[in-house]
């Protein structure tokens, strides 16, 4: 059973596309406990448009719309309230909530949460399966929505992996480990899986 969850983890990596180098260096700006967080365009490839407008490296997001990135696009976002990057791999919806203050949402398409400092206040990332409570972590998120598939895979630090459609099943998946609930996962949040260090490098280098 490991072998073919395995299996199915490295496909997902196959079909992801390479873009951008990571670079998260630089002193966040603190920003006052009342102002809503804004992301900063930090990086970007492609064709990515906010809410039906093409963005553009520097511009700042401080409202709530969809983000969506074309076929080999890509982009980044730095938000320095949550002291956290935000990268959003090819082929992807995300919406971002800052009137909710701590709501980011993956319809489709792969992510990268990571974090740069420690942050006072804790962000969550939904998908239509689970929520995922985050904070000074780095990981990374594949939704399938064709599927209704939900993938985790930590690079370090921890998260929180609730099931919507079932408050008893939850999971804590830690650095270097993988999580999964959904279409070929099951309804249930089941066995999480210690990856092999290969795996764990190729899924790094995709959105870094």
């Amino acid at each position: 059973m490991k072998k073919l969850l395995l299996g199915l983890i490295f496909s997902s990596f196959i079909g992801l596309a390479v873009a951008g180098d990571d670079d998260s260096s630089g002193t966040p700006s603190p920003s006052a406990a009342p102002t809503p967080p804004t992301a900063l365009v930090t990086k970007l490839r492609g064709t990515v448009l906010f809410g039906g407008i093409q963005l553009k490296e520097g511009d700042i997001i401080d409202k709530v719309g969809k983000i969506e990135t074309k076929n080999k696009s890509y982009l980044q976002v730095k938000v320095d309230k949550w002291k956290n990057f935000i990268s959003i791999g090819p082929n992807s919806v995300m919406e971002l909530n800052f009137a909710d203050d701590k709501k980011y949402t993956l319809e489709e398409g792969t992510c990268r949460w990571k974090g740069f400092g420690e942050s006072a206040s804790k962000g969550k990332i939904f998908t239509k399966r689970v929520a995922l409570g985050v904070r000074g972590t780095d990981f990374f998120l594949k939704y399938t929505p064709v599927l209704d598939e939900t993938e985790v895979v930590m690079f370090d630090g921890e998260v929180k992996m609730d099931n919507l459609k079932d408050a008893n099943n939850t999971a804590v998946i830690k650095k270097g480990q993988w999580g999964g609930i959904g279409g070929r996962f099951g309804e249930k949040i089941g066995n999480i899986l210690d990856l092999p260090q290969s795996l764990l490098v190729n899924f790094e280098k995709a959105l870094e």
